[in-house]
């Protein structure tokens, strides 16, 4: 039911929530179709993990070299996920959907067909955008806080099982298969593509400059665990470049009106700390398994994929009642959560703990992305909105590249 004030105002969009509430009016799609069509996104990165040796191998090229196969994925998500965010507002939801299904499916036919490194890293490059444009399309298609938080769910979860799924399919098929994972999202594209709206939620004069200006500037802070120095040499000209050109377009590309908001700030920082705590735990946890524990890699795998899946649980569910429970306690409760979990796999080396903060960590970040996101977009314009979502899961990509970094940086003090 729609509550109508007794000032006139400008209508919103059904997906659009509600200042006042914080939910909104109940979209069209199902959300268990937002959810698929997002959450096969991971399987880019997750799926390769263990059978790497095994494509490697069937490139002909060494393990280090053929990393790049996932690499080139983690960089094409990172960058694309605030230009997912654009090409929404300008040539709205069902234009977005259907370019990045076409991506996705091109990419995944180029890595099909032609076995030479260069074409499958394009193709993956290519994969990863589409993935990204189906997820904007499916955090903007939300509108709640639950229906967002089942989406991250699935994705968290996808992505914990996704070193087992790659590890099956290349037994039961081959490793090339793994690699094509991803474009099992276009098959659930139609129901959603059904109710896409059609029209732009910004119809101003697209900002090129300001794109290429945060694309390069992603591209520098997501490449910082890979080359330190050349990545920092790069983003520091970057960023004032980007702030110069945001005070001489105030409503381009990265609206201002957003780093203007105390709110939508508070908010995308927090999830970055919970991303890149996550992340660093994620890398982490094993050697501590491994040195104290004495487990073996089966049974570390085993282990983190029991936990995570218990996270992408608990992250469901206080998204779920993130607007009950209201945004001061849903903070309380993460920042608590995120901060559990450092201290627990900092003074324990007790097996049980460790996987029990890796859980808590995940419920954090994935439970965040979901909740914040909400509370983030809940007082934005309309507008706007597609960018306030695409910059708001960019600083949780950017927790994903600064976490492995950190735990590479705290394995050799």
């Amino acid at each position: 039911m729609t509550i109508r004030s007794a000032t006139p105002g400008p209508p919103r969009s059904p997906a659009t929530p509600d200042p006042h509430h914080g939910a909104a009016d109940p979209p069209r799609v199902a959300a268990g179709w937002l959810a698929l069509i997002a959450a096969p996104a991971t399987f880019a990165v997750a799926a390769p993990a263990i059978v790497l040796p095994r494509m490697a191998d069937g490139y002909g090229l060494a393990p280090d070299v053929a990393s790049w196969l996932v690499t080139v994925a983690a960089l094409s998500i990172a960058v694309g996920t605030p230009l997912a965010g654009g090409l929404i507002s300008r040539r709205g939801l069902r234009a977005a959907l259907i370019i990045s299904t076409v991506l996705l499916v091109a990419g995944t036919i180029l890595v099909a067909a032609v076995p030479w490194l260069p074409a499958a890293l394009l193709g993956r490059s290519g994969q990863a955008l589409g993935s990204t444009g189906l997820i904007a399309v499916a955090m903007n298609l939300a509108g709640t806080a639950g229906r967002m938080g089942l989406i991250t769910s699935a994705i968290a979860a996808c992505a914990a099982v996704g070193p087992l799924v790659g590890s099956l399919v290349t037994e039961w098929t081959s490793w090339l298969v793994v690699l094509l994972l991803p474009v099992v999202a276009a098959l659930f594209v139609p129901p959603v593509l059904r109710h896409a709206p059609t029209a732009p939620a910004d119809d101003s004069r697209f900002d090129g400059r300001g794109a290429v200006l945060l694309t390069a500037l992603a591209v520098a802070l997501v490449v910082i665990p890979y080359a330190p120095a050349a990545a920092a040499v790069c983003a520091v000209p970057a960023a004032l470049l980007l702030a110069l050109h945001i005070r001489a377009r105030p409503d381009g590309f990265v609206p201002v009106v957003l780093l203007r908001s105390p709110l939508f700030i508070g908010v995308s920082l927090l999830a970055l700390l919970l991303a890149t705590s996550f992340f660093r735990l994620l890398f982490v946890i094993p050697g501590q398994l491994s040195a104290d524990a004495g487990w073996s890699e089966d049974a570390i795998g085993v282990g983190t994929l029991v936990s995570q899946v218990a996270g992408s649980v608990l992250a469901f569910v206080i998204a779920a009642v993130a607007i009950r429970m209201g945004r001061t306690r849903v903070t309380a409760v993460l920042a608590a959560a995120g901060i559990l979990a450092a201290v627990l796999t900092a003074v324990s080396a007790s097996a049980v703990l460790v996987l029990t903060a890796l859980a808590i960590a995940l419920f954090a970040a994935a439970g965040g992305q979901g909740a914040l996101m909400a509370f983030a977009t809940t007082t934005v314009d309309t507008t706007k909105r597609p960018a306030a979502i695409g910059l708001f899961n960019l600083c949780y990509q950017l927790g994903g590249a600064l976490g492995p970094a950190l735990a590479a940086l705290s394995t050799t003090t």
